[in-house]
């Protein structure tokens, strides 16, 4: 074989080996930032959409809108509903207890959850500061809670397209609650911004908060079917 033939063909080898090696290194170093580039728009769209159901309820709340349909844009991750605080008051003569559950979008090692406010958890552990404050209004005699309670078993995952429908709207007034949540000390912190005195419990050891002290609340609980 002719040596100058054998010598180009080698060379054209050459070449595109060090191409292949060179798309090959610069792939690798820009996997964890393409990733992490989905990453960012998952969780911003996650946030975005949480704070748009948040809106939505608000409306519900008031029976000015009854029944919509959301998507939620996901290229990995999860939207489901799960058991989240407990409230107990006093109603007349009798004990109410509520067990509600929070609407939770998960993605890789997030968790963005609506129970009232609009809380974060990340590798398990309950982020300190909350994308939303829990919907607490005091005026001088009267201190206002919403609550929201996602009924069904909802679960889906990627782009997700669910029907948010308002079953109803309860409103109690009662001069006690108590508030039982893993994200306890976000609720203490904003109650402390609203009206500080009315805690009768300095901490959440346990878990729960007690809300007790020379003032009128008002409960509302805002039922929502997910499907």
């Amino acid at each position: 074989m002719n040596s100058k033939a054998v010598s180009e063909t080698f060379g054209a080898m050459l070449v595109v080996f060090v191409m292949m090696l060179t798309a090959g290194i610069i792939y690798a170093m820009s996997y964890p930032v393409i990733f992490s580039g989905i990453d960012n728009v998952n969780y911003r769209n996650a946030v975005k959409s949480v704070a748009e159901i948040k809106e939505i309820l608000g409306r519900m709340k008031f029976g000015s809108e009854l029944v919509t349909t959301k998507t939620i844009q996901l290229t990995m991750g999860s939207v489901y509903t799960s058991r989240g605080a407990i409230i107990s008051f006093e109603q007349g003569a009798q004990n109410k207890v509520y067990v509600l559950q929070d609407l939770n979008v998960e993605l890789d090692g997030k968790v963005v959850t609506l129970e009232s406010g609009i809380f974060e958890k990340q590798q398990g552990k309950v982020v300190p500061i909350p994308i939303s404050e829990p919907l607490i209004i005091a005026t001088n005699d009267t201190i206002y809670f919403t609550f929201y309670n996602f009924l069904g078993n909802f679960s889906a995952s990627g782009r997700v397209t669910m029907s948010l429908k308002h079953s109803k709207t309860e409103v109690f007034n009662t001069s006690r609650l108590e508030i039982e949540s893993e994200f306890c000390e976000l609720w203490k912190k904003t109650i402390e911004k609203v009206r500080p005195e009315i805690l009768s419990n300095e901490n959440c050891n346990d878990g729960k908060i007690v809300v007790n002290r020379g003032t009128q609340i008002q409960v509302v609980v805002v039922s929502v079917e997910v499907s």
